[in-house]
């Protein structure tokens, strides 16, 4: 009867690691995909700061044009040639 009885404790034992080994092996595939995901979103992110690094190279790698310097100081200075009239519509639909 003792002997039954150690043989039983033995395989609830391992019954129980078992258990637990299946439910790490679960999480740890759930933490896998979590990882892939967040692997993807940054590859995103690192294509799109390329992107962004490529663009910038290429205009500073880009002369600058009397057409270009007109148009920046324009755009972001609100320069105007003197000859310019400059109308102003402050009608909104």
């Amino acid at each position: 009867m003792g002997n039954g009885r150690s043989n039983l404790i033995v395989r609830f034992t391992i019954y129980c690691l078992l258990a637990v080994f299946v439910l790490s092996v679960v999480n740890l595939q759930f933490k896998i995909k979590e990882l892939k995901e967040e692997k993807n979103n940054l590859e995103i992110q690192i294509r799109s700061v390329r992107d962004n690094i490529d663009e910038i190279n290429l205009r500073l790698s880009t002369p600058f044009s009397d057409e270009y310097i007109e148009r920046v100081a324009k755009e972001r200075l609100n320069y105007r040639n003197p000859n310019e009239i400059i109308f102003y519509n402050d009608y909104m639909n």
